[in-house]
């Protein structure tokens, strides 16, 4: 889908102005990609953490049919943009050097390796938190320009 293309489908929102979606989503969204990192690192001492990931989508799934849907045409216009693709390659790059990192500097220091998982969770935490919100505030910034 070429830029023209996501500009118009934005302009052109439901109902009223677009708006960015709000702060703490992004933070649920970081939460929800390093939930199965959080759960694998805690799971063996709380039974119940690894219930989080699961109910990490479903509040996803409930935000999105509920709060969030007068803004899902312009989360889906986001999210199929080449930017958000990138976004996901770029975590799954991260989680990987992490983990080979990780791999190799926990060799040489044993507690290292003990919380290997939740150090990844925390970097792809705070990474997808901010990018995505990074990703809406160039798109609601070009909106803005184009606006004015």
């Amino acid at each position: 889908m070429a830029s023209t293309d996501f500009l118009t489908e934005v302009r052109r929102p439901p109902r009223g102005e677009v708006k960015g979606l709000p702060v703490w989503y992004f933070a649920l969204a970081g939460l929800l990609v390093a939930s199965n990192d959080i759960a694998t690192q805690f799971s063996d001492r709380y039974a119940w953490v690894a219930l989080l990931p699961l109910v990490l989508l479903l509040v996803h799934v409930v935000l999105w049919s509920t709060m969030l849907s007068r803004r899902r045409q312009y989360l889906k216009a986001v999210w199929r943009r080449k930017q958000a693709l990138g976004l996901v390659a770029v975590l799954f790059v991260v989680r990987l050097l992490l983990q080979v990192v990780l791999s190799r500097v926990t060799d040489s220091v044993a507690p290292l390796h003990s919380y290997a998982h939740l150090i990844i969770g925390l970097v792809l935490l705070v990474v997808t938190t901010a990018a995505a919100w990074f990703d809406q505030w160039l798109v609601l910034r070009v909106l803005d320009k184009d606006r004015a």
